[in-house]
């Protein structure tokens, strides 16, 4: 999910081996101008879930329901924040032994290699019903940094236990259920070879962020590749995860953290937040409270958040938080800064 290299939001790309389809280009995701439709691969945190960030961001069960634990009260401009512990009771590499040990526990693990240049990596090769096997790289830097630096999960055998569940996905594909899926936004990748099956559908959107869409299971949202569609075609997908979004839009909270400041979750489902920027009636409620305009930033995948476009210190501030979310590594999406005109999300030039 990378315009920059992967290593530098500590995410591993991960390959699927699967038969190449003679189908064609596919129309467009959705209907937006100049939004020409793209098939990349994104694997490393989408279609696979063989990697922290999307184990955590695409993880629907988040244990701590605090509002907003990870939001702008977490960086110092609310004092709500639970105080974090300066000394982790684990190392990263415990962690990740815990981890390893927890998959190769599971049938359709082949083999787990831990590499012994970094203390957060798996490799892992898993069986897949007779196909080729499929190989990945685990990352648990994000389960670490959600245990002992955001403290979002309170349980660890419960975020190793969604981990591994989100890695054991990749081969046990649930059945494509048309009230679970979800046009989201990620990390744009960049382009892979439109002609594989297993590649996930992705249509660009604006900057460094895409358009995926998912599948909402019980322990993550698994990318969405041709293969997953059988007979369906993207419009009718497309038109079930708009109905779907609305739907969880019920859910939706909102903090006013400041007079020009306002951030959005989805309660029951965070990790599908961002995909709330993708509808009209999010926009309504923006300008509602900011009708001179908004600056938007999606510095994390379980949050969003807008900024009065006319304060003084709109942009200063926005940055301000994207830095602070990248410097701390865990669950960054973008570094870009957005706003919507004509109907369309734009970068702003800072």
């Amino acid at each position: 999910m990378h315009e920059r290299p992967p290593e530098t939001r500590g995410v591993n790309p991960v390959r699927r081996n699967a038969l190449r389809s003679a189908a064609g280009r596919l129309p467009p995701l959705l209907s937006a101008p100049k939004a020409g439709m793209r098939i990349v691969n994104l694997s490393a945190g989408l279609a696979l879930i063989l990697t922290p960030a999307a184990a955590y961001a695409d993880t629907t069960h988040q244990g701590n329901a605090d509002m907003f634990k990870t939001l702008l009260s977490k960086i110092g401009l609310r004092s709500q924040a639970q105080p974090i512990s300066a000394a982790p009771p684990e190392t990263l590499a415990q962690l990740r032994d815990a981890v390893a040990a927890r998959l190769r526990s599971e049938p359709e693990v082949e083999e787990v290699a831990i590499d012994p240049g970094n203390p957060a990596i798996l490799r892992v090769r898993l069986a897949n019903g007779g196909r080729e096997a499929v190989t990945g790289t685990v990352d648990v830097t994000n389960v670490y940094g959600r245990l002992y630096t955001l403290r979002n999960d309170l349980e660890r055998e419960a975020a190793i236990e969604n981990l591994v569940q989100s890695v054991l996905v990749t081969v046990r594909r649930p059945e494509l259920d048309l009230q679970h899926v979800f046009a989201n936004i990620r990390f744009r990748q960049p382009p892979a070879n439109e002609q594989d099956a297993a590649t996930s559908l992705a249509e660009e959107l604006a900057g460094d962020v895409a358009i995926v869409l998912q599948l909402d299971t019980p322990q993550s949202l698994v990318g969405l590749s041709r293969a997953d569609l059988g007979e369906r075609s993207i419009a009718e997908i497309r038109q079930a995860a708009q109905r779907n979004i609305l739907r969880k839009m019920s859910k939706l909270q909102e903090e006013r953290v400041s007079d020009h400041m306002i951030a959005y979750r989805i309660d029951d489902n965070p990790p599908l937040t961002p995909a709330i920027v993708l509808t009209d009636e999010f926009w309504a409620m923006v300008d509602k409270n900011f009708p001179d305009g908004a600056l938007l930033i999606l510095r994390q995948r379980d949050e969003v958040a807008v900024i009065d476009r006319k304060s003084p210190s709109a942009l200063i501030t926005a940055r301000q938080l994207i830095d602070m979310a990248k410097h701390r590594g865990v669950d960054f999406l973008s570094d870009r800064i957005f706003e919507r005109r004509d109907g369309r999300l734009v970068t702003v030039t800072e």
